[in-house]
């Protein structure tokens, strides 16, 4: 966490099966109180629509206007969040990644 914005480093495959686990963290990170957060996927190998809707969803904690940022995500992140639609609902951050 720096200042009002945190950052959440996520590695390996969301799926159902980590579904409530990446929920209960992003409970604790609203407990926070965060202005600006941010998703860091440059490790991520797999991410299911629900682990997407989690993401997306954390707009509704974050101030009016303030989208989450997802940071570097890879070619299998970036494809959920187009063909999902989600994607809208975040700010995408290439940060140089192909």
């Amino acid at each position: 966490m720096t200042g009002r914005t945190v950052t959440v480093v996520l590695r390996g495959e969301f799926d159902m099966t980590s579904e409530g686990f990446l929920s209960g963290c992003l409970e604790k990170v609203r407990e926070s109180r965060p202005r600006r957060l941010v998703f860091d996927t440059a490790q991520v190998t797999f991410l299911d629509c629900a682990s997407a809707r989690l993401i997306a969803g954390t707009s509704r904690w974050l101030p009016a206007g303030v989208k989450p940022v997802i940071s570097c995500p890879p070619p299998i992140v970036r494809r959920v969040l187009q063909v999902t639609g989600i994607g809208a609902l975040c700010d995408l951050d290439l940060c140089g990644c192909s």
